[in-house]
């Protein structure tokens, strides 16, 4: 505590609370099927990192977290009793399962990535020669185009997921192409693989190669079709759905993780023409769904929508006079927004995927993270493959920071002085609690808050072939921040989505579905 204190700027004493903890005093709390003892980090708050060692925390049989409470040394076993300083008794049963972290590891919330391509992880690493509009033309059409064959494209999504989730990604919102039983498929895929994830068949109407698009009324009776599919599969509870053996998914099982929930996804202004857009606002009122989309990546990109719209104010009401705009909103980049559209998303209540690693490859620019957060937008991360190059959310992390230690060097504040960079804080922030929030699903904060649901990663960073060390004297925060700015998926020992675990370094990489 001493330790955390001083990180932040607070006096050594002045300790961060603890989150309200169930408060049971006459009756036990026995549907805890899981405790976990070590140290446990995470970030309620953009400028809090809260570091509890000796911690024990529990998980519920439905997934949530029932207590997390550090200084904790007595001995546990199944059948014993904890019992909590601030108030209540945890009777644990013979089957709850007690887990010790790695000695010198941690247990942290799982990663959010709230903006990437399943489709474009069949080519990343390739193209980074070109920008936007010449990349999409010459590398990515074309590839989302091979999805039509559903056993290539179950491969490619079957990859995708699985080196987002060994990243410790347990939250993904995708992208898929504009075809519909390929986008149902990734949606089958990461829940039988265990991911939380959100799923968007992908619009475009206009402006795009004649093999890779579609009619407006294809593509909106194709997104109903879609809708429809990804709704069904999670009243079915995903036992039964079609998906491809290429897929190596069990259709016959019980997916590991959540139902993926369907997003509406207007490729960008470009290749969406105005009544598409009206009528996908429709439908994501209809059924209360989250869109996303991209805006202000690229000034040649944003120079093509003003000639395409020239009587809109801006990018940003392109999507807000149909109705796109709104609180479950998350648009992807923001690099160029004016500050009449920074107003009209915080309006809104619309959220930011700074996607950092993507803007620098293909040279779109540089987002001022800190001037949309001092106006009060939300922001979040994206890895944003494959513009960006890697599917791991720890080095979206790190080029944010660095991407805004650049900022703080190059735009001066209008009234004088810098922009104060991003801290180390701030951005695992932004990759955890701040991008659970944007998904506004019930009980996922990205914290480890009483009653959350548990998405967590366990880190170990004396795993083999680790590609950082530590030494005599470096304690938890240190461990933490070696993890952030050096760590990679050879770090990830376990992760867990809604209480399960669904992946397990040392037990055959997968856990059996």
């Amino acid at each position: 505590s001493c330790e955390r204190g001083r990180r932040e700027g607070r006096p050594a004493g002045d300790r961060v609370p603890p989150p309200r903890h169930l408060i049971m005093p006459k009756r036990p709390l026995d549907d805890v099927v899981l405790v976990i003892r070590g140290t446990v980090i995470d970030s309620p708050e953009l400028t809090t990192l809260r570091v509890r060692t000796h911690a024990v925390l529990g998980v519920r049989a439905i997934g949530t977290v029932a207590f997390c409470e550090e200084g904790h040394t007595e001995p546990l076993s199944p059948g014993s009793s904890l019992v909590l300083r601030e108030g209540g008794e945890v009777v644990l049963s013979r089957g709850c399962v007690i887990r010790d972290l790695p000695a010198r590891g941690f247990l942290c919330p799982g990663l959010v990535d709230t903006h990437t391509h399943a489709p474009q992880f069949s080519f990343t690493g390739i193209g980074y020669d070109l920008q936007l509009l010449d990349w999409l033309n010459k590398y990515t059409f074309p590839s989302e185009a091979k999805f039509k064959d559903s056993a290539f494209a179950a491969r490619v999504c079957r990859n995708a997921v699985a080196r987002t989730l060994r990243n410790g990604t347990t939250s993904c919102m995708y992208f898929a192409t504009i075809h519909t039983d390929a986008a149902l498929q990734l949606g089958r895929i990461a829940s039988g693989m265990g991911q939380r994830a959100f799923v968007g068949k992908v619009n475009m109407d206009r402006n795009a190669p004649e093999s890779y698009c579609e009619t407006t009324a294809d593509s909106l009776a194709e997104t109903e079709r879609f809708v429809e599919g990804m709704l069904s599969d999670a009243e079915s509870g995903g036992r039964g759905a079609e998906v491809e053996p290429s897929s190596g998914v069990c259709s016959e099982c019980a997916p590991l993780g959540p139902a993926a929930q369907p997003v509406i996804t207007p490729r960008f202004v470009p290749t969406c023409s105005a009544e598409l857009m009206e009528g996908l606002a429709r439908i994501a009122a209809r059924h209360q769904l989250l869109v996303t989309s991209h805006i202000s990546e690229n000034a040649g990109e944003i120079e093509w929508v003003k000639s395409l719209h020239p009587t809109k104010e801006s990018y940003a009401s392109c999507y807000d006079y149909p109705g796109l705009l709104g609180r479950r909103t998350v648009l992807a980049h923001g690099v160029y927004l004016g500050e009449s559209e920074r107003a009209l998303l915080k309006s809104r209540g619309a959220s930011v995927s700074h996607c950092p690693l993507s803007n620098m490859m293909l040279r779109s620019g540089m987002l001022n993270v800190r001037r949309l957060l001092d106006e009060g937008v939300t922001v979040s991360l994206g890895t944003d493959v494959s513009g960006g190059a890697s599917p791991s959310m720890l080095q979206s992390i790190r080029e944010a920071l660095k991407v805004s230690n650049l900022v703080s060097l190059a735009e001066g504040r209008p009234g004088g002085g810098m922009w104060e960079p991003l801290s180390f804080t701030e951005a695992f922030h932004l990759a955890t609690a701040a991008g659970a929030r944007s998904l506004g699903v019930d009980g996922l904060t990205g914290d480890f808050s009483t009653g959350s649901l548990f998405d967590a990663v366990v880190v170990d960073p004396e795993a083999p072939a680790s590609p950082f060390e530590l030494y005599e004297g470096d304690g938890a925060l240190a461990s933490f921040e070696k993890w952030m700015q050096l760590g990679d998926d050879r770090n990830t020992a376990e992760v867990y989505v809604q209480g399960s675990r669904v992946f397990a370094l040392k037990e055959g990489l997968w856990t059996s579905r």
